[in-house]
């Protein structure tokens, strides 16, 4: 799985994934939902990856522990992207 990239859920609902970190040896992504025009809403979601047999699966984050340790690194590198933006943007 690859930021800016859409995944669905199997309910039928797009995602579009928006940053991707590494904890504990997991991958997890920051995705936003896609309302039915594809435009992004103001729902936010954060799913770990899981492979399996070459397959990739997500599983909804809902620890509220493990929700707020991935938060602080999904806002620290933010900040730091925008820190590293080029100054005449």
């Amino acid at each position: 799985m690859k930021v800016d990239s859409v995944i669905t859920l199997e309910n039928d609902v797009n995602c579009l994934l928006l940053e991707k970190v590494e904890y504990e040896n997991n991958n997890y992504f920051m995705a936003v939902v896609l309302n039915e025009e594809e435009e992004p809403s103001d729902e936010y979601v954060i799913f770990k990856e899981i492979i399996e047999n070459n397959e990739n699966y997500v599983e909804k984050v809902e620890d509220a522990e493990l929700f707020s340790s991935l938060i602080q690194l999904f806002t620290t590198k933010i900040d730091e992207f925008v820190d590293n933006l080029p100054n005449n943007i």
